[in-house]
């Protein structure tokens, strides 16, 4: 009697903050940020609207974690923190379960309560929404002995900032280098966080040679944990001729009064011969 080998894959799909949908489930907004001295009172209230798509019925439960960013922009998520800037204790959610058919929406609203309590500063949570039942999908195999199920479980995260009291958001532009990795250009860039709230920036990259702009791109954009660094490398394009050159980053993020302010630094390299 043949064996039978039975593969089981656990897939976990965590969607934040800039994927608004993932197959046929969709979530709006994907990030949530509220100013608690806008607010009438001791609480704030939200919400948010989760879809499927017509054809399907899904079961999904509602949880919040808390979460901290990490040096490279990334969420890491506690299911358990006593950390004074944790919105969990604060918050209330209806529903914290349902079902999704016919491709109606459903909302949830979402009430933040005792804000007096917080520290002045950021606190946040990150709101996840899984389905109840998992997925199996059968992979095709040219082995007949071999069976291959895919069991998917699919989990989606809003991010839930609170700033309140007397927050700050200011960006530093620490460092900007080029160097030669693996027979590739490179750029490595160091940010920091000076207040006590997160810093988001947009941006773009110039590449200029003899005063003359060459090459332009977009930069990522990403997120500066509250009095943190954010550390990023990156490969710059391949098809500069020998020469000198200047890498400019400029970069725009928006401070606790809403306005716009730039970050910009740049730096010499040298190409002499082809990357």
């Amino acid at each position: 009697m043949k064996n039978l080998l039975k593969t089981v894959l656990f897939l976990y799909l965590l969607l934040i903050t800039v994927i608004p949908s993932f197959a046929a489930v969709k979530v709006a907004p994907t990030l949530i940020e509220l100013n608690a001295n806008k607010g009438n009172g001791n609480y704030l209230t939200t919400s948010f609207s989760v879809q499927a798509d017509k054809n399907e019925t899904i079961r999904y439960k509602l949880y919040p974690e808390y979460f901290t960013i990490t040096d490279q922009g990334k969420m890491h998520s506690e299911p358990v923190s006593a950390n004074p800037d944790n919105l969990i204790p604060h918050a209330r959610f209806v529903p914290n379960e349902f079902t999704l058919k016919n491709g109606v929406p459903q909302l949830v609203r979402v009430t933040f309560t005792d804000l007096k309590s917080l520290p002045d500063g950021e606190s946040r949570m990150v709101m996840f929404i899984e389905d109840v039942a998992a997925k199996e999908i059968i992979l095709p195999n040219k082995n007949k002995n071999v069976n291959t199920r895919l069991v998917v479980k699919t989990r989606l995260g809003i991010p839930i900032y609170i700033d309140k009291g007397r927050f700050i958001k200011t960006g530093t532009f620490n460092d900007l280098t080029v160097d030669k990795e693996n027979g590739n250009l490179v750029y490595k860039m160091k940010l920091s966080s000076q207040g006590n709230s997160k810093v988001r920036y947009r941006g773009k990259a110039q590449i200029i040679k003899d005063k003359t702009l060459i090459q332009e791109f977009n930069m990522n954009s990403n997120t500066i944990r509250a009095a943190g660094i954010f550390e990023e490398t990156g490969k710059l394009p391949k098809n500069l001729e020998t020469g000198n050159y200047i890498l400019k980053v400029i970069l725009t993020y928006k401070n606790e009064k809403g306005e716009n302010k730039n970050l910009i630094k740049e730096v010499s390299f040298n190409i002499t011969n082809s990357i």
